[in-house]
C-alpha cells in the first residue's frame, strides 16, 4: 500500500493556517469541507475524490509534474536570456551600455519571477482534459467556469482562481510522457491493493481511431499545400522585417486550383473518370507552376534570412516557418508524381507512398475487418476482467495485430506487476511463435478466438472450462472500446503527429480508469449491502 500524504495539513502550514482558515470555516462557505467528505453525487465529484486519493497516496506525481513545469520554465527563461544578450550586444555596438542578463543561462534561478501553476491544479486540469476532450473550446470553457464542484475544490484546497483558458492549456500540455506514464502505472497499482481487481484475466483488442485530418485526395492535398505554403510566405514582413514572397501569378493559380478541385470531386456519372483526368492534367499544370514559383522566391530569398540580424527567438521562428514551407514544396511535388502515375497512368500506389495527411504525418490508413477505412491510428489495449486498461500500445501505421500480443502481456505484467492467468484475443493475434512467448511469460492459458485460433490450440484445451469462458467473456471488451470512443471521445483525435496522439490517449484512458475504479467501488458496496441485508434476514 501507498504511504498517505496529509496535503490538507501541508497546505495549511504552507498558507500559515490564515487563508485556509477563513475558506473553510467562514459562515458562507460551512458547507464546503462537507463536499468532499460526505459525497455530493456527481459524477465530476467523483471523479475528483479518486483521483485527488491517488495523488494523496502517490507524493512522488506532485514532483514529477513541478519537474515537468520546471523544465518548461527554464527552457521559456534560456530564450529570454539569449534574447537579452542579443540587445547587450546591439548596444555595446552602438557605444551604449545594457545591464547583464540576470544570470548565465546555465544557472537559472526560476525563483524570480511570477508565481508557477500549482502540481495540483496542473492535475485536475490535466484529468478535466481527458473528461471534457478539451479545456479550451467554448462547451469546456463554460463547464468549467460554470462548475460548482471545481469551485467548491479550489476554494477548499487554497487553490485559487480557476485559471484562464490558454494558461490552462499551456501548463497541462507540459505534462510528459514519463509523468503520463508514472500516473498511469500508480492506477492501476491502486486498483490492486485497492482489492478491485487481481488482474488474472486479461483480454486485448485493437481499434480504429480518426486522426484530426480530412480523407486526402490528391486534387486536395495540391490544393491544400500549396494555399498553406503561400499563405505563409505572407506573414515574412510582418512577422520579421523582410519582403513577403512576391505573389506574381499565385493568387490566380491558388483560385484557380480551387475551381479544378471543386469540379474534380463533384465529377460523377457516365464518363466521369475520363473528365477527372482531363481536370487532374490541368491542376498538375497549375500546381507546377505554382511549385516552381515559390521555390525560385525561397532561393532569392535566403540569402536575406541568413544576413537577417534578430533576437535568436525570433530567428528560431522564422527557420521553423521556412522548413515548413520548403517541406510543403517537396510534398507537392511528391503527390504530383504518384497522382500522375494513379490518374493518367492507372497504376497502384502503395500508401507509404502517399502523403496521407497534411496536418499529421503520423497518421496512416487503418483498416480493420469488415468496418470502414479511416485515416488514423490503430492503438492496442489490455482489458482487465472488472474492466481497468492495464496497457496501451499506440504503434506507428497500420501495425498487423499479431506482433502485438508479447508487447500487450509484457506490458501488462509491468504495469500492474501481475502475471495473468489466461489472455485472450481474437484470431488476429493468432501465431504460434507469439503464443508460446506469452506462455514463456507464465501465463497458462492463451484464448485465440476462431478458426485461426481453433488451429493454435488442441482439442482438450479447446473444451477445457478456461478457454470455453475466456470466449464467452471476451464481447466484453465492446463495452470498453464503447466508453472510450463514445464517452471519453477515443475514437477521434484533436491532437497530431504520433507523440502527441499517444499522450492523448493515454489521458482518456487514465480518466476512463477513474470512472471504473469508481463504478466498481459502488458495484462492490451494494453487494455488500445485499449480503448484509440477507444476513441479518436469515439471522
Amino acid at each position: 500500500m501507498y504511504q498517505g500524504v496529509n496535503l490538507q495539513k501541508k497546505i495549511l502550514d504552507r498558507k500559515n493556517g490564515t487563508h485556509m482558515k477563513n475558506t473553510l470555516f467562514s459562515s458562507e462557505n460551512k458547507d464546503l469541507g462537507l463536499l468532499f467528505t460526505l459525497g455530493v453525487n456527481t459524477e465530476l465529484s467523483k471523479l475528483l475524490k479518486k483521483a485527488f486519493e491517488l495523488y494523496t497516496r502517490c507524493p512522488r506525481i506532485e514532483r514529477l509534474i513541478t519537474r515537468d513545469l520546471d523544465a518548461y520554465g527554464i527552457e521559456k527563461k534560456k530564450e529570454r536570456l539569449l534574447d537579452a544578450a542579443w540587445v547587450r550586444q546591439q548596444t555595446l555596438a552602438l557605444g551604449l551600455d545594457y545591464p547583464e542578463p540576470l544570470k548565465d543561462s546555465v544557472e537559472i534561478d526560476l525563483a524570480l519571477g511570477r508565481k508557477r501553476m500549482e502540481p495540483l491544479v496542473v492535475y485536475i486540469l490535466f484529468l478535466l482534459e481527458g473528461s471534457f476532450q478539451s479545456l479550451t473550446d467554448r462547451q469546456s470553457a463554460e463547464r468549467i467556469i460554470d462548475s460548482k464542484t471545481l469551485e467548491f475544490f479550489f476554494q477548499f484546497y487554497s487553490l485559487g482562481e480557476i485559471p484562464a483558458r490558454s494558461t490552462r492549456h499551456e501548463n497541462v500540455r507540459k505534462i510528459s510522457q514519463t509523468t503520463q506514464n508514472y500516473i498511469f502505472r500508480r492506477q492501476v497499482f491502486m486498483v490492486r491493493d485497492d482489492l478491485l481487481d487481481n488482474f488474472e484475466n486479461l483480454t486485448v483488442d485493437s481499434t480504429a481511431v480518426k486522426a484530426n485530418s480530412v480523407w486526402p485526395t490528391d486534387s486536395g492535398h495540391l490544393n491544400d499545400i500549396l494555399h498553406r505554403a503561400y499563405h505563409l510566405s505572407q506573414q515574412l514582413y510582418e512577422r520579421f522585417g523582410i519582403p513577403n514572397f512576391l505573389q506574381w501569378f499565385m493568387p490566380m493559380w491558388l483560385k484557380k486550383m480551387n475551381q479544378l478541385n471543386f469540379k474534380i470531386n463533384v465529377t460523377s456519372g457516365k464518363g466521369a473518370r475520363r473528365k477527372r483526368k482531363k481536370l487532374y492534367g490541368k491542376l498538375y499544370t497549375v500546381a507546377e507552376k505554382a511549385i516552381f514559383h515559390m521555390k525560385r522566391e525561397l532561393d532569392k530569398h535566403r540569402s536575406q534570412k541568413e544576413e537577417l540580424n534578430i533576437l535568436p527567438g525570433k530567428l528560431s521562428q522564422l527557420n521553423l516557418l521556412w522548413s515548413i514551407i520548403e517541406d510543403y514544396m517537396s510534398d507537392a511535388e511528391q503527390v504530383i508524381s504518384y497522382s500522375k502515375e494513379r490518374i493518367l497512368e492507372d497504376k497502384v500506389i502503395k500508401n507509404t507512398e502517399k502523403v496521407i495527411s497534411l496536418s499529421d504525418g503520423s497518421a496512416a490508413f487503418i483498416t480493420k475487418g469488415d468496418r470502414e477505412t479511416v485515416v488514423g491510428y490503430r492503438p492496442q489495449l489490455g482489458r482487465s476482467q472488472n474492466g481497468f486498461v492495464t496497457v496501451l500500445i499506440v504503434p506507428e501505421g497500420n501495425a498487423a495485430d499479431s506482433p502485438q500480443l508479447l508487447p500487450l502481456v509484457k506490458g501488462t505484467i509491468k504495469n500492474t506487476g501481475v502475471v495473468p492467468s489466461c489472455v485472450s484475443a481474437d484470431d488476429g493475434y493468432s501465431s504460434n511463435q507469439g503464443v508460446r512467448k506469452v506462455k514463456a511469460e507464465g501465463v497458462n492459458w492463451v484464448s485465440i478466438n476462431g478458426a485461426k485460433g481453433k488451429k493454435l490450440t488442441s482439442d482438450m484445451d479447446w473444451i477445457s472450462e478456461e478457454l470455453t469462458e475466456a470466449r464467452r467473456m471476451r464481447s466484453a471488451v465492446e463495452s470498453l472500446m464503447f466508453v472510450l470512443k463514445d464517452v471519453l471521445g477515443f475514437g477521434k483525435l484533436r491532437r497530431r503527429n504520433i507523440e502527441s496522439v499517444r499522450l492523448e490517449m493515454l489521458q482518456k484512458v487514465i480518466v476512463y480508469n477513474f470512472r471504473q475504479m469508481i463504478i466498481v467501488e459502488e458495484r462492490n458496496e451494494k453487494r455488500q449491502r445485499q449480503e448484509g441485508a440477507k444476513m441479518l434476514q436469515a439471522s
